[in-house]
């Protein structure tokens, strides 16, 4: 079967871009240095592909990266799923490998505490599937966060629990509760999750996206220049229903996928990658928004009461299911910031090759959700249409209170066709100068003078500097640490959010204000590729070194703290008088 390049529809040749090399000329020194030798983390995804020559679709999609402070020390963790490999006599039998958790031991030093923290194996010593994506929550409200694991053919649950219920000093470790939380049947291939309080309980409960119906019975043989074998793309294969779990309260989740409204599967439907949690019309209640890969992306707007979980689907009429002509793109990355600081998440997606990447500004009113094509207007169409964009996310890396990003790029495909993009990419960085963007890809530092075949994605204060670091994982290829070291003299201000009695905080708005300028940050699930980035929030403020926080939780109550000074984090806990230090 000859196809055409890649996953998107094909087009018009597109401009020159920075895939073939580091992005856009820029004088300014490096924003970020490579720390992966110097930190000890030697995780490495794997697809397979080094096992057996299939070129399936199932080799295409890598992992994420997910952060958690599993222990509670205040510096954050990092863990990786780990892939897997095909076995058998044929090469068939798809595994997995083990996935890693590395401990965060301050200094810019990580140390493997995968067995130790019991996520060597599932329960039962059971081996890993094959793996792709993380999402983190406190999923029981006991306030140690959990993490949900996802691939080919299951899902995984890990409970946070102590290593010694009588000995809290003896540090925690995790627990397979898959089948005991209910969540151990009915997932065909699940990609990136995200877990968020749905209808007002308190409890977060679980979206799943899932991909397309691929098995070995359905894997047909492509090419893209009439001769080469390579992977199919996603058009060749039916999308499967997304799954959305109630949270019971009790240690349990149910299935409401029916009851909620979700989208069925089929060929023009679902396929999805990406998925991103926040309130984009500022009611309160955490709406979903879901990447899809050549087909409709979907926004799902929360209309759901305690115990019942509801959705109803805007994505064509609130102007995020396509691009500005009208045409599904092959959606992978996203997240939402407020780059153009109107106090409304904007969404943004990373695309595919010969496609533009999405901005759509929020231009929502109560009851009413609706977006703007900003990719042009926001200087983002200088990128070109030569990367096959997957991690990303919302940062201010030079601390100058406007938010930047961060694209990691790859292709989807093995071999990739003369004058297409590349198989391995560089990664893109852009400034952003007051609502419109610049390519600064060269402040990317050592990293990005090199291609790679990039996947998940997180951004993370590791060293609690104030200064956003990447995470960034690969396709068998070590995965990359970048310390963020841009924003020299400027200040900045963390907020760690917790809700009444450990409830879920996703969907809480947070405005910094100071000199007549405000800033706006969002409690979000889910973002980026596969991965889950450090729940914290951070203000680059500039010269600024104090100003007021207003924070405003999901039910609506209101809370301001006044003269709050730059150069530390803050834990606001909801309903308390004064933030902690």
């Amino acid at each position: 079967m000859s196809l055409s390049q890649g996953c998107g529809p094909a087009a018009s040749p597109p401009p020159p871009s920075g895939a073939g090399g580091p992005a856009a000329a820029d004088t300014e020194p490096a924003a970020f240095e490579e720390m992966t030798a110097a930190s000890g983390i030697l995780a490495t995804y794997r697809n397979g592909e080094d096992t057996a020559d299939h070129m399936s679709i199932l080799e295409s999609l890598g992992g994420g990266v997910g952060i958690i402070d599993y222990d509670g020390d205040g510096q954050p963790d990092v863990f990786f799923p780990g892939g897997g490999v095909f076995a058998g006599k044929d090469k068939k039998e798809i595994t997995g490998n083990s996935c890693k958790l590395y401990r965060n031991a301050g200094g810019g030093r990580f140390r493997d505490v995968t067995a130790a923290a019991g996520l060597a194996t599932l329960a039962g010593g059971k081996p890993w599937f094959y793996s792709h994506a993380v999402a983190v929550g406190d999923y029981d409200r006991d306030g140690w966060p959990d993490l949900l694991v996802t691939g080919w053919r299951a899902v995984a649950l890990f409970r946070n629990v102590p290593v010694d219920p009588v000995d809290p000093g003896k540090g925690r470790r995790f627990e397979d509760v898959t089948a005991a939380a209910g969540l151990g049947t009915g997932i065909t291939w699940a990609t990136s999750a995200a877990f968020a309080d749905f209808d007002g309980d308190g409890y977060p409960d679980l979206y799943v996206c899932q991909y397309v119906d691929w098995s070995w019975a359905k894997n047909p043989s492509c090419t893209y220049d009439g001769k080469t074998p390579d992977t199919c793309p996603p058009k060749n294969f039916d999308g499967l229903p997304h799954k959305v779990y109630r949270n019971t309260g009790r240690g349990t989740f149910v299935d409401a996928s029916a009851e909620a409204g979700l989208k069925p599967g089929g060929p023009n439907e679902s396929k999805g990658l990406g998925v991103v949690v926040v309130d984009v019309d500022g009611d309160g209640r955490p709406d979903v928004y879901v990447t899809n890969d050549t087909v409709d992306n979907y926004l799902y707007i929360n209309q759901s009461v305690p115990g019942r979980i509801r959705f109803r689907e805007e994505g064509l009429t609130a102007g995020v299911a396509r691009d500005d002509q009208g045409r599904p793109n092959g959606s992978m990355g996203t997240d939402a910031g407020d780059p153009d600081r109107t106090g409304r998440p904007a969404l943004w997606v990373t695309n595919y090759e010969n496609e533009l990447h999405a901005l759509y500004g929020n231009e929502s009113t109560p009851g009413r959700a609706f977006f703007t094509f900003r990719t042009s207007a926001a200087g983002i169409a200088a990128l070109g249409q030569k990367h096959v964009g997957w991690g990303t996310g919302f940062l201010d890396y030079d601390l100058d209170g406007w938010e930047d990003l961060f694209v990691a790029n790859g292709h989807a495909i093995l071999r990739p066709v003369p004058g297409a993009a590349p198989r391995k990419q560089f990664p893109v960085l852009l400034h952003n100068q007051k609502g419109r963007f610049r390519i600064a890809s060269r402040q990317v530092g050592d990293y990005g003078r090199q291609p790679h075949l990039a996947r998940g994605l997180a951004i993370a204060d590791l060293d609690n500097d104030g200064r956003p670091d990447v995470v960034i994982s690969h396709v068998n290829e070590p995965a990359a640490i970048l310390r963020g070291i841009g924003g020299v003299g400027r200040h900045w201000l963390g907020v760690d959010l917790r809700g009444r009695d450990h409830a879920c905080v996703v969907g809480t708005r947070v405005v910094f204000e100071a000199d007549g300028q405000r800033q706006t940050r969002f409690a979000k699930g889910g973002g980026s590729y596969g991965s889950s980035g450090d729940r914290r929030l951070l203000f680059g403020l500039g010269q600024t070194t104090s100003g007021r926080l207003t924070v405003t939780w999901p039910d609506r109550s209101e809370q301001t703290f006044d003269a709050v000074a730059a150069d530390q984090y803050y834990r606001i806990v909801q309903g308390k008088s004064r933030p902690e230090t």
